[in-house]
């Protein structure tokens, strides 16, 4: 038992009391989870020379040169001069800061991108745009650090990159970089976050927009996109893990934890209370850098069946992880938020949860039972704070990676529990479940829509014209909508309960094929050379004989272009 207790407690950041029989099955049971071993993911570097930044009015950064003096190289940005001080000649001068002479550029900061070890500023040198490592004499060298003094801080983005810090005015949060800056010399690294398979990402196809939940959710805009596909810039990534937690298909994944471990340790977890103590347990995640230290504070309000789970971040886990825990046996799911949880994170989990309540409640069970909270309104949350939720029998599936797999078997554990009906499930809009629905008077079945389909919902027939669609491979991105000259396509966010019905192949739209009129070969549909027949009416190319070229097939069309 003490081993047991020193493994979880270095696990969650603080030990969990065993005062009492119920303590101590949540104890064990918390243990039970952490007796597998994590699969490891890659590792990514930073190396760093110590080569500091200063963004600020002179004075200001002046003085925080003063405080870094002997302990790294400083580099000067001066935004604004003292005052009364002349510009010198070119904008590049030299201070003497406690016997070191340190570089102080007179300019207009244009961007700034980059990491530690590994930053790029543009300044403003006339009329031009340069590189301020170039105009420092640093040629073919990189900044390593930034300081960023000013009130409007050069990077807008929610999460910082390593490296860059921003006190903006507050005193307490410069004195923590002062003091951090000096440690950030040598090699760093961390684990690759996020992997990302291109195969069956939905963001585009074709040069058509789809799919953009990753891009939009993540704080530290490690993400950008490459036309059809996104990159993932694994040193700008913070591990927030929320653009795995919103991607429709799998193709951005959380590495370390993996889903499949993740879900393997909820398991034994969960097992382990219910089999003990026959209770059913209310799971707690939580991030360990900042939901740690509140939990701490707390612990006397926690529930003795509150199985608290400590995650790498608040965004790192999503609707496949939540439902499954329920699948295993947990009556609720509760996500602590922290003041420290980017705005983009939380909208993106809320959006999540309302996904998450919708199935639930179309599955007979309370919405309620996945939460968001924060500390203060944590003990207030029906999960947490009451136990009169319907036990049902834990599912026995193991973690697997693929998330729609996940998804279909958590979902389909609880169905058959519940013994619900297997009527639709209505989903807000965005859902990554539902049909696609094809107007047959518009649809010539050009097959536009199959071309850009990432994930096989759209299907055409190599032997007959034929439009069919498999509902669970559908995601919702909108790609098959938008490729569609004809307009024919819309979509509907729904969940199908029935098995057979999700995963049946059904035909949208077929039509009687078109046979070219010299040599009888099925090459095309009625419509299609209707509208064909149609659009080129009026062109001088297909009059008389020339529109009698749109009737023949491919081969017969080349045998008549070189008989005339």
């Amino acid at each position: 038992m003490v081993q047991s207790a020193q493994q979880v407690s270095s696990f969650l950041g603080f030990s969990l009391p065993a005062d009492t029989p119920a303590q101590q099955v949540r104890l064990a049971a918390v243990a039970a989870g952490l007796t597998g071993q994590a699969t490891p993911t890659s590792l990514v570097s930073y190396n760093s020379s110590g080569r500091v930044l200063i963004v600020g009015p002179l004075a200001s950064a002046l003085a925080a040169a003063e405080m870094l003096a002997g302990q790294v190289s400083c580099f000067i940005l001066a935004t604004q001069g003292g005052a009364g001080a002349p510009r010198p000649k070119g904008g590049l001068e030299k201070r003497e800061v406690l016997g070191q002479q340190v570089p102080v550029i007179h300019s207009e900061a244009r961007s700034i991108e980059g990491y530690l070890g590994n930053f790029v500023v543009t300044v403003r040198q006339g009329e031009r745009e340069v590189d301020l490592a170039q105009a420092m004499g640093l040629a073919g060298e990189r900044l390593d650090i930034v300081l960023d003094l000013g009130r409007q801080v050069l990077l807008q983005c929610e999460v910082q990159p390593p490296g860059y810090f921003a006190p903006r005015g507050d005193s307490a949060a410069l004195a923590q970089a002062l003091e951090a800056i000096p440690e950030l010399t040598g090699q760093f690294e961390k684990p690759r976050y996020v992997i990302y398979n291109p195969a069956i990402c939905a963001h585009g196809e074709r040069g058509i927009s789809g799919c953009r939940h990753c891009l939009d959710a993540c704080p530290a805009d490690a993400l950008a996109t490459t036309g059809e596909r996104i990159t993932v810039e694994a040193h700008l990534c913070q591990g927030m893990g929320v653009c795995a937690s919103v991607c429709p298909t799998g193709a951005l994944a959380y590495a370390y934890p993996g889903r499949a471990d993740t879900l393997d340790a909820l398991r034994r977890a969960i097992a382990a209370a219910r089999e003990t103590a026959a209770l059913t347990p209310a799971l707690l995640l939580f991030d360990g850098e900042h939901g740690a230290p509140l939990l701490a504070g707390h612990l006397a309000q926690l529930p003795d069946d509150a199985i608290p789970w400590k995650t790498e971040a608040a965004g790192t886990t999503g609707l496949e992880v939540w439902l499954a825990a329920l699948a295993y046996g947990a009556r609720s799911v509760t996500l602590l938020l922290t003041e420290q949880t980017p705005v983009s994170v939380s909208d993106a989990m809320q959006s999540q949860v309302l996904l998450a309540r919708a199935i639930l409640e179309g599955l007979g069970l309370d919405g309620t039972a996945i939460t968001l909270a924060g500390i203060e309104s944590l003990w207030l949350t029906p999960g947490i704070g009451k136990n009169n939720a319907e036990a049902l029998r834990p599912a026995t599936f193991g973690g697997v990676e693929d998330k729609r797999a996940v998804l279909r078997f958590a979902i389909d554990h609880i169905a058959a529990e519940r013994k619900v009906a297997v009527a639709p499930i209505e989903l807000p809009r965005g859902a990554p479940f539902g049909e696609v629905r094809v107007d047959g008077q518009r649809c010539t079945l050009c097959m536009g829509c199959v071309s850009v389909c990432p994930t096989g919902a759209m299907l055409d027939n190599k032997d007959r014209p034929q439009l069919s669609f498999i509902e669970w491979h559908c995601v919702q991105c909108g790609l098959c909508e938008q490729a569609c000259p004809e307009q024919a396509i819309t979509r509907e966010p729904r969940l199908l309960l029935d098995d057979d019905a999700r995963m049946r192949q059904r035909v949208l739209h077929e039509e009687v094929p078109f046979e070219c009129v010299e040599c009888g070969k099925a090459f095309t549909t009625v419509s299609m050379v209707e509208k064909m027949e149609q659009k080129l009416a009026t062109h001088r190319m297909f009059q008389g004989e020339g529109l009698r070229r749109l009737r023949l097939c491919e081969d017969c069309r080349v045998k008549v272009m070189f008989d005339e």
